[in-house]
């Protein structure tokens, strides 16, 4: 069983990774192919125009893509991993105040002594 005290320095460890929040991006990063309906010979010969998109799901199952430029795609695959550690974070931290809780309903059980 975990302590008060292991339980609050695992949280207090986990709040402090919590840093530079303002990078983090949702969504998923996908590569399409754009075809032109006419007057491209590359869209003709069926090669099609590769493009870099950030695809975010809202509720609903509403979607937005946004179109990257190639230079970007760095920048946000960095950002999409960051988010994904923030989440795995606050998860953690989340059940450490779960048994934070669970430790003060079972003291507030204890008869005083």
């Amino acid at each position: 069983m975990m302590t008060r005290k292991r339980a609050t320095a695992s949280r207090d460890k986990l709040l402090a990774r919590l840093t530079n929040l303002g990078d983090v991006l949702r969504g998923s990063l996908l590569q399409r192919t754009v075809h032109h309906s006419s007057g491209c010979p590359k869209c003709a010969r069926g090669e099609g125009h590769p493009l870099w998109v950030l695809n975010v799901g809202y509720p609903g199952g509403r979607t937005r893509q946004l179109s990257l430029r190639p230079d970007q795609v760095p920048q946000v695959r960095k950002a999409l991993d960051h988010y994904r550690q923030v989440k795995e974070t606050l998860e953690a931290i989340s059940e450490l105040n779960q048994q934070l809780l669970r430790l003060d309903r079972d003291e507030a059980k204890e008869p005083a002594q």
